[in-house]
C-alpha cells in the first residue's frame, strides 16, 4: 500500500464536488445563508441533525433547498416542493440530548427558503448566489396558514413572502425579527 498523507481538501471536492446534488445543494444553501447572516466562522462547524440549521440574535434558523434543475436531468425544469414536515422528536447538538414532543411542531423561528433558479444546473451558477431566490418565513405564519402540511411549493411561498436576493436576506431576517 502506498504511503501518503490524506488530504482533507481532496476528501473535500470528492465529496461535495457537485453542487448540483440535492445534498451538496442544501449544504451549500445553508453555508450561503449563514454567510450572508455573518454565523459562519472559523470556529463555526455545522450540525448533522440538530433541530435547526443556524442561530442567528438568539433565534433558530431553518434552511430549506431546491433547484429547479437536478443533477440528474439539468436540462429539464423540475417542480419544486420544500419540505416542512412537523416533527415529535428533535435533537440538540448544545446539550446532546432528545426531546419527545407530545403534539408534532416546527422547532426553528424562522424559515429561510433557498430556491437555485437556474435551468441547467452547474457547479458555476450553483455557486452564484445571483442564481438563486430566498424567501424568508416565520414559523409562526407557516404553522397558522398551512397547519400539519408536509411541503410547500413556489406559488404558496409567493403568498406568504416576497422573494429576495442573497445580499438582502439579513436585512429580511432582521425585520421579521422585530
Amino acid at each position: 500500500m502506498p504511503e501518503h498523507r490524506l488530504n482533507v481538501e481532496d476528501f473535500r471536492r470528492w465529496a461535495l464536488g457537485n453542487l448540483v446534488d440535492n445534498r451538496n445543494r442544501g449544504l451549500f444553501a445553508e453555508w450561503m445563508v449563514g454567510m450572508a447572516l455573518g454565523v459562519i466562522d472559523e470556529a463555526a462547524r455545522r450540525q448533522e441533525w440538530d433541530a435547526y440549521d443556524l442561530l442567528y440574535r438568539e433565534k433558530r434558523i431553518e434552511v430549506k433547498a431546491a433547484g429547479r434543475s437536478q443533477s440528474w436531468n439539468p436540462d429539464r425544469s423540475a417542480t419544486v416542493r420544500f419540505g416542512i414536515e412537523q416533527k415529535t422528536t428533535s435533537w440538540s447538538a448544545a446539550t446532546d440530548t432528545v426531546t419527545h414532543h407530545d403534539q408534532p411542531r416546527r422547532f426553528a423561528d424562522i424559515y429561510v427558503f433557498c430556491l437555485h433558479a437556474e435551468v441547467p444546473a452547474n457547479d458555476a451558477n450553483a455557486a452564484d448566489p445571483n442564481c438563486w431566490q430566498f424567501w424568508a418565513v416565520p414559523t409562526e405564519v407557516l404553522n397558522r396558514v398551512l397547519g400539519s402540511q408536509k411541503s410547500v411549493g413556489i406559488s404558496r411561498l409567493n403568498e406568504l413572502a416576497t422573494p429576495v436576493s442573497w445580499h438582502e436576506i439579513q436585512a429580511t431576517v432582521d425585520e421579521l425579527l422585530r
